[in-house]
């Protein structure tokens, strides 16, 4: 089984590239990690709508979209 002491040196560098797509030089921070929890919510939302009535939600899923979407699904189905 592998331990700690197996792990070879690790090293670390900095490479900073500023942006140039505006003239402050910065870069967007802390919002890469967002993107996949959109998907997963629309995908739960999807999934809790019954039959397949959340498949053509579209964003944002708004109440009444949700709401429009099951009532859709009831009456499909019925």
């Amino acid at each position: 089984m592998p331990r700690a002491v197996d792990m070879p040196p690790l090293r670390d560098a900095l490479h900073p590239v500023p942006a140039t797509t505006n003239p402050l030089g910065v870069k967007g921070v802390g919002e890469a990690a967002t993107t996949g929890a959109i998907a997963t919510i629309m995908n739960a939302i999807t999934d809790a709508i019954p039959g397949s009535g959340g498949a053509k939600l579209d964003m944002p899923a708004t109440p009444e979209r949700v709401w429009a979407a099951c009532r859709n699904a009831t009456t499909a189905g019925a």
